[in-house]
């Protein structure tokens, strides 16, 4: 009966690794995206700033970041302080090293960012491609 428990746990891991490995890119970032907002979000990444998802666009290769800002974070940031949101999200994508195997396969990335004060209201929205971090 050990034996036969064996042979059959053996069968299981062997199915899964050979399954695990007709994963694409893409399928793996889907699912990767999925299992992190399941486990880790809604998650506070700095004061103010929550992740409420991530989540993976098949149909524009994007890597869409969902957030809400609360508090101080929550009011509009303008002229000279939301280009300078801007340039800093933009400088992490190009650092990120985590980051390296969708820029290679020339993903897009976008942040997202809604206002906890005015449920719903989407305040920023940054889209960078290719051409963004690649310059």
């Amino acid at each position: 009966m050990k034996k036969i428990h064996l042979i059959v746990l053996g069968l299981f891991t062997t199915g899964m690794a050979l399954t695990s490995c007709h994963e694409n890119l893409e399928e793996r970032t889907a699912r990767e995206c999925k299992e992190y907002t399941e486990k880790y979000c809604p998650m506070p990444v700095a004061a103010n700033v929550v992740t409420d998802s991530m989540v993976f666009e098949r149909d524009t290769k994007t890597l869409h970041y969902y957030y809400t800002l609360s508090g101080p974070a929550d009011t509009l940031l303008v002229g000279e302080k939301e280009k300078d949101l801007r340039k800093t999200l933009l400088s992490d994508v190009i650092n990120a090293p985590n980051l390296m195997h969708y820029k290679e396969a020339k993903y897009s990335f976008r942040y997202t960012y809604y206002s906890k004060k005015n449920k719903g209201k989407k305040l920023y929205d940054y889209l960078f491609t290719e051409k963004d971090y690649l310059q």
